[in-house]
C-alpha cells in the first residue's frame, strides 16, 4: 500500500477537521497510523509531543493493533526500509538521514515513557477524564471499574428488598408496582411466581440502557387516566350488549368483539385487547329488506366506534407505562446503589459516560486538562461509525477545546461497517459529519479512500451486485441501503492484481437431521487444500455463535484443524474449571463438590500417574462413594489418604489465607506441575496467570473476589480470551463481528434465515429526559400513531443487517463462498444474494503464493520450585476496621493546623471524606474522637502553626533504592523534623512492625536533612497516646 493521501506538513492548516471515509479493505487504519507517525516525527507540526496527541479506538485489541503499527513504522525507518522511507518523506519535511535518527529517537522515548503513548479505547480515555474528576463527583479517585453491573446491582437490590415489611409503605409501593407488571403482563407469559427475578434483570437491563443515553427517564403517573379509560371502556362495552340485546341483531362469530374485546373487558385483562383487530364490528349488518333494524346496527356501530377509540387511547397509556412499574423500583434503590458503590470505592464502566456528559463543558474542559498533566491538541478517531451518542457528546467539548488553540482531529471510518447498534453506536454521527462542519472554527475536510486492496475483482464484483443493484430495487432494503451508503459507494481493486478472484452462492434447504451444508463446507474445505490453500488461509464465518460451535463440530468430524474465535474463553476450558474448583475449595473448605470435582479431574490423575501409578480415578470414586454422607470430604481424605493430604494439600490449605492471588496459584501450578502433565493445555494456563495478574493490577486480592470475577458471565470476554498465533495453520471459525478488520484468502460465509424479534425499548425524548416506551406489532394494531417510531427502529435494524452481510463479504481476499440454509422464509438474507450471476463455475487457478514464514518454536522451561514462606499469628484486621482506619487517616489529611474556627473546620472535614468515601459514621462521635485527639497535650503542639514550620500530609519519599513510602505527616521545624504516623483501634501486638517502619522513616528523612534532628512518633488516635522514636 502507497500513495497516501495525506497532504505534507508544510501543506497542513490548523485547526483542522478531515473526515476519512473508507470502504473495506481500503486502508483506513494504515492512513491513521501513518498520520499519528507524520505528527510525531514532524518538525513542522506544532503541539506535536507524544502526550499531546490521542488515537481513540473501539476495542483493547484495535489499541494494540495499531500501537504495533506505529512502533513498525518508526523502527521500519530506522532500520532503513526503503518503501517506508520513501512514503514518509512525501509528507515529512525531514532529509532521510534525519528522519532516521527521530525515529530510533522515538521508539526509544516510547519505550521509557509507554504512558505518555496515547493510543487508547475510548472508554480508556474516559475513565482518564473521570479521574481526574473523580472527587467533584464524590468518589475517591482510587475507584475500581466493574465492568459488569450485575454483583452490586444484585447485592443492592437485596438491601432493598429487607427494607419491605409488611405495614411499611415500602411494602405498600413494591405491592402496587407488582400487581401492575402482573396486569401488563396477562397473556405475554406465564404467571410470575417470584416477580423479584423479573423485576431486577429488566432494571438491569434498563440501567444500561439509560447509561447510554446520559438521561434520566421521565416517569409519568397516568393511573387516573387509565382508570378512567377503563372505566368508560367498560361503560361503553354494557352499552353495546344492551343494544344488541334490544335491537334482535346477531353477533358477527368473526369479531373480536365476541372472541376476545368483551371477555377481556368484563375480566379486567385490557393488556391483553391489544392487537386484536378491530376492524369488523359486533354485529352482523342487517339486510336491505330489514329497515328497521338499520338504525339499531348504525347506533352499535357508533358505540364500536368509541370503543376502538378508548382502545387506542388504552393502547398509548400501555405503551408510556409498560416500563413504569421497574422505573419506579429502579428510583427507590437507586440511592442503595450509588451509596454502596461510593462506600466501596467501585463504579460501573456504564456509569463514566453518564457522569462526564453532565459535567463536560467548555469552561470545565481546561480544568480537566490541568489535572490530567498535558493538554491533547491532536485527536484521531478510528471506526467513527462505531461511536455512540454519548459518547461524542463528551468527546465534543474536548475536541472542541483542542481546535479552538490550533489543534486537529482526524476521523476514518466506513458507515456500510456500522454493526454495533445493539452497543448504541450511531452510524449517523458520522453521516452528519460528513456533510456538516460541526466545529465552525475548523477547516472541513472530507476525503475518501477509493481503492480496496485486500479483495480482487469478483469478490468486489458480488458485494456491488448484491449491495449496488439488489438492495436499491427491494422496498424493504432501499431506505437502510440509502442511510448506511451501501447503495452509493466507489470502489476499485488496485491496478497489479493478476488473478480475477472467485465468488459463488450455493443455497441449501435447511435439515436439522442431516444439513446438506455441514458436507458443503466439509468437501470445500477438503477442495481448497488440494487447490494449494492451507487450512490456515481459510476462515469461516457465521451470524451467531451457536452456528459456529456447529460448525466446529462438522470440521472435527473430518479432523480438519481448527481454531474457534467463540471458543477461546479459558473458563470454558475443563483445565480453567479444576483449577477454578480447588481455589474453591481451599476459599470454602466445607464445599465437598469443588473438591470431588479436582480429585477426580484430569490434573491430580496426571500428576497421580506419574508419582503414584498405583493411585487410580476410580479409586478415588469409591471413597466419594463411601464417605458422601460425612462431610467436609477433605478431612476423611486426610485420613484415608494421609501422604497425599500432605503432598498435595496440605501446603495450599495452610498458605490460601496468607498468600497474595497470584502466589497462591503458581504455588498450585507448582505442586501439581501442570506444565508437565498438561502441556497441551499451557496456553489456558499462561491465560489464568494473565487474568490473576490483571485483577490484581486493578487493586483487588481477594481469593472470593476473584472467583466472583472468574464466574461471572457478563464480564468483558476479552479478559479471559487465549491469545491466537497469527501463523497457525487451522481453519479460523468465528463470527462476522468477530471478523470486523480481519481479512483472509478464502472466506466461506454460512447464513441462516434471520427474522425480527422485537425490541426491547423505544426512546422518545422528553425535553431533559426520555421517555421509554414498549412497542411490537400489536400495538400498532391498536394504535397506528406509533409506526413511524416502530417503522424507524426497523430501518435502524435492518440497516446492522445490510452492514454485517457486507462485513461477512468483504473479508475475502481471494475467493468468497457463501452459503445458505432455506427454511420456511424466503426473505433475508437470501433475497439479496446474486445466486444467477454467482452459481458454482470453474475456479481459476491460483498463483505462486510464497510460503508463510517457518518459525522455530521456543521450548518454554516452566519450574516447579515451591515457595519458602513462615505463616505469621498476627491476626488479620477485619474489614470495618480497615475502613474505619482508612477513614480517619483521610480526614487527618485534610488538617493543616488547629486554630480557632477548627472545630466547625473539623465537622466539615469529615462530612467531606463521608461523601467521598460512602461511609456511614456518627459524625458527632468521630468528631469527639479526632478532637481529643488532636487536643492531647502530647500531640497538639505538632498541630500549631508557628514560624519556620512546614507541614507535609500523605507525601511520598524515596529511599536510596527508589522504594516510595508514604509518610502520614511530616512535621519540619527550624532543627528539626518529626515524622508522626496514626494508628486507630486498639491492637499493640504489631507494635514492633510499627517501630521498624519509623525507622525506615527517620533514615530517609535523616538522609534528606542531615542538619537537623530526626524524630518519629507512632500516634494512637483512639486512645490519644504516642510513642516517641529518636
Amino acid at each position: 500500500m502507497s500513495m497516501t493521501i495525506l497532504e505534507k506538513d508544510t501543506d497542513l492548516t490548523f485547526p483542522q477537521f478531515v473526515v476519512l471515509k473508507a470502504s473495506a479493505g481500503s486502508g483506513k487504519t494504515y492512513t491513521l497510523t501513518e498520520r499519528f507517525v507524520q505528527f510525531i516525527l514532524s518538525e513542522k507540526i506544532p503541539k506535536n509531543s507524544l502526550r499531546n496527541i490521542l488515537a481513540v479506538t473501539f476495542s483493547n485489541n484495535a489499541a494494540k493493533e495499531m500501537k504495533e503499527r506505529i512502533l513498525y513504522w518508526l523502527k521500519s525507518v530506522y532500520f532503513g526500509n526503503q518503501k517506508m522511507t520513501e512514503e514518509l518523506s512525501r509528507i515529512i519535511t525531514l532529509d532521510r538521514e534525519k528522519l532516521k535518527e527521530k525515529s530510533g529517537l522515538l521508539v526509544d522515548k516510547i519505550l521509557d515513557n509507554y504512558s505518555d503513548f496515547q493510543v487508547k479505547t475510548i472508554d480508556s480515555f474516559m475513565t482518564t477524564v473521570f479521574k481526574a474528576s473523580a472527587i467533584d463527583f464524590g468518589y475517591n479517585p482510587e475507584f475500581d471499574i466493574l465492568m459488569s453491573i450485575d454483583t452490586l446491582m444484585e447485592y443492592s437490590f437485596d438491601r432493598f428488598l429487607r427494607k419491605v415489611m409488611d405495614g411499611t409503605e415500602e411494602a405498600r409501593v413494591l405491592e402496587e408496582i407488582i400487581s401492575g407488571i402482573i396486569e401488563q403482563k396477562r397473556g405475554e407469559s406465564a404467571y410470575p411466581w417470584d416477580p423479584s427475578n423479573i423485576l431486577l434483570d429488566e432494571i438491569k437491563k434498563i440501567y444500561r440502557r439509560l447509561s447510554s443515553t446520559g438521561k434520566e427517564p421521565l416517569i409519568e403517573d397516568l393511573s387516573s387516566s387509565i382508570a378512567s379509560v377503563k372505566d368508560t371502556l367498560k361503560t361503553a362495552i354494557e352499552e353495546i350488549e344492551d343494544a344488541i340485546k334490544k335491537s334482535g341483531l346477531e353477533k358477527r362469530r368473526n369479531s373480536t368483539y365476541v372472541t376476545a374485546i368483551l371477555p377481556c373487558v368484563r375480566e379486567n385483562r385490557l393488556a391483553d385487547i391489544i392487537g386484536k383487530g378491530l376492524t369488523n364490528p359486533p354485529v352482523t349488518k342487517p339486510k336491505k329488506k330489514q329497515p328497521d333494524l338499520l338504525d339499531s346496527y348504525d347506533r352499535i356501530v357508533s358505540l364500536w366506534e368509541q370503543v376502538r377509540e378508548l382502545i387506542k387511547e388504552y393502547t398509548s397509556y400501555h405503551v408510556r407505562t409498560y416500563y413504569t412499574p421497574y422505573l419506579r423500583v429502579y428510583r427507590n434503590f437507586r440511592e442503595d446503589i450509588e451509596k454502596m458503590k461510593k462506600q466501596q470505592g467501585k463504579i460501573f464502566i456504564e456509569d463514566i459516560n453518564r457522569y462526564l456528559a453532565e459535567y463536560l463543558n467548555s469552561e470545565i474542559v481546561p480544568d480537566v486538562y490541568f489535572r490530567i498533566g498535558e493538554t491533547v491538541f491532536h485527536f484521531l478517531i478510528d471506526e467513527f461509525q462505531d461511536t455512540s451518542p454519548i459518547q461524542w457528546h463528551n468527546l465534543n467539548p474536548l475536541i472542541e477545546n483542542s481546535l479552538s488553540q490550533g489543534g486537529s482531529l482526524f476521523v476514518v471510518g466506513d458507515t456500510k461497517q456500522a454493526i454495533y447498534g445493539f452497543r448504541n453506536a450511531d452510524y449517523t454521527i458520522m453521516k452528519k459529519a460528513e456533510r456538516n462542519n460541526p466545529f465552525p472554527s475548523a477547516e472541513h475536510i472530507v476525503r475518501e479512500l477509493d481503492t480496496n486492496y485486500r479483495s480482487l475483482q469478483k469478490i468486489l464484483d458480488f458485494t456491488e451486485k448484491s449491495f449496488k443493484q439488489i438492495v436499491p430495487g427491494k422496498d424493504e432494503y432501499k431506505k437502510a441501503g440509502e442511510r448506511s451508503g451501501l447503495i452509493d459507494y466507489v470502489q476499485k481493486v488496485k491496478e497489479d492484481n493478476i488473478s480475477p478472484g472467485y465468488a459463488e452462492v450455493t443455497l441449501c434447504e435447511r435439515d436439522n437431521d442431516n444439513p446438506s451444508e455441514r458436507l458443503k463446507i466439509q468437501e470445500l474445505i477438503q477442495e481448497l487444500n488440494k487447490r494449494g490453500f492451507r487450512h490456515g488461509d481459510i476462515a469461516v464465518l457465521t451470524q451467531t455463535n451457536e452456528d459456529a460451535v456447529r460448525v466446529t463440530t462438522w470440521l472435527n468430524e473430518k479432523d480438519i484443524y481448527f481454531i474457534s474465535f467463540s471458543n477461546l474463553d479459558i473458563r470454558r476450558r475443563k483445565v480453567t474449571g479444576e483449577i477454578v474448583s480447588l481455589l474453591n475449595f481451599l476459599d470454602s473448605p466445607t464445599d465437598d463438590l469443588s473438591f470431588a470435582t479436582f480429585i477426580l479431574g484430569d490434573i491430580f490423575s496426571r500428576i497421580l500417574e506419574k508419582d503414584a501409578p498405583e493411585m487410580k480415578r476410580e479409586l478415588f470414586r469409591t471413597f466419594l462413594f463411601t464417605f458422601r454422607d460425612n462431610p467436609p470430604l477433605y478431612k476423611a481424605f486426610q485420613k484415608e489418604y494421609e501422604n497425599l493430604w500432605a503432598k498435595y494439600f496440605a501446603g495450599l490449605f495452610k498458605s490460601s489465607g496468607y498468600f497474595p492471588l497470584y502466589d497462591l496459584i503458581t504455588e498450585i501450578f507448582s505442586v501439581f506441575r501442570v506444565f508437565e502433565t498438561m502441556e497441551h493445555e499451557e496456553a489456558a494456563l499462561v491465560k489464568i496467570l494473565d487474568a490473576v495478574k490483571e485483577f490484581e493490577g486493578a487493586g483487588y486480592n481477594s481469593l472470593r473476589d476473584f472467583l466472583s470475577f472468574a464466574a461471572d458471565s457478563e464480564s468483558d470476554e476479552s479478559e479471559w480470551n487465549m491469545d491466537v498465533p497469527t501463523d497457525i495453520n487451522a481453519v479460523k471459525v468465528m463470527t462476522i463481528h468477530k471478523a470486523k478488520g480481519l481479512g483472509f484468502p478464502v472466506v466461506i460465509v454460512l447464513l441462516y434465515e434471520s427474522w425480527n424479534r422485537g425490541f426491547d425499548y423505544f426512546i422518545e425524548d422528553a425535553a431533559e429526559r426520555i421517555r421509554m416506551l414498549k412497542i411490537n406489532q400489536k400495538t400498532l394494531v391498536s394504535n397506528p400513531d406509533f409506526e413511524s417510531l416502530y417503522r424507524e427502529e426497523i430501518v435502524r435494524d435492518m440497516v446492522n443487517k445490510l452492514n454485517s452481510l457486507y462485513v461477512g463479504f468483504t473479508r475475502a481476499e481471494e475467493e468468497l463462498y457463501v452459503i445458505g440454509v432455506k427454511g420456511r422464509k424466503e426473505g433475508y438474507p437470501f433475497d439479496l444474494l446474486p445466486i444467477d450471476d454467482f452459481s458454482p463455475s470453474v475456479k481459476p487457478e491460483r498463483g505462486k503464493v510464497d510460503s508463510p514464514e517457518h518459525r522455530q518454536a521456543l521450548q518454554i522451561h516452566h519450574h516447579h520450585r515451591q515457595l519458602k514462606f513462615q505463616i505469621r499469628s498476627d491476626e488479620l484486621i477485619n474489614i470495618q476496621e480497615r475502613q474505619r482506619g482508612e477513614f480517619v487517616h483521610r480526614v487527618l489529611l485534610f488538617v493543616d493546623y488547629i486554630h480557632e474556627e477548627f472545630e466547625k473546620e473539623l465537622e466539615q472535614i469529615i462530612r467531606r471524606v463521608m461523601v467521598e468515601t460512602g461511609a456511614e459514621y456518627d459524625d458527632s462521635k468521630m468528631k469527639d474522637i479526632i478532637l481529643g485527639f488532636l487536643e492531647h497535650e502530647d500531640i497538639t503542639g505538632y498541630f500549631r502553626q508557628k514560624a519556620d514550620r512546614t507541614v507535609m500530609r500523605e507525601q511520598e519519599f524515596s529511599d536510596g533504592s527508589g522504594n516510595l513510602y508514604r509518610m502520614d505527616r511530616v512535621v519540619i521545624d527550624k532543627d528539626n523534623v518529626t515524622v508522626i504516623d496514626f494508628k486507630t483501634g486498639k491492637d499493640r501486638d504489631s507494635e514492633e512492625t510499627y517501630f521498624m517502619q519509623l525507622k525506615t522513616y527517620m533514615k530517609i528523612l535523616g538522609e534528606m536533612y542531615p542538619d537537623k534532628a530526626i524524630e518519629g512518633i507512632i500516634a494512637y488516635v483512639d486512645s490519644s497516646e504516642m510513642r516517641r522514636i529518636s
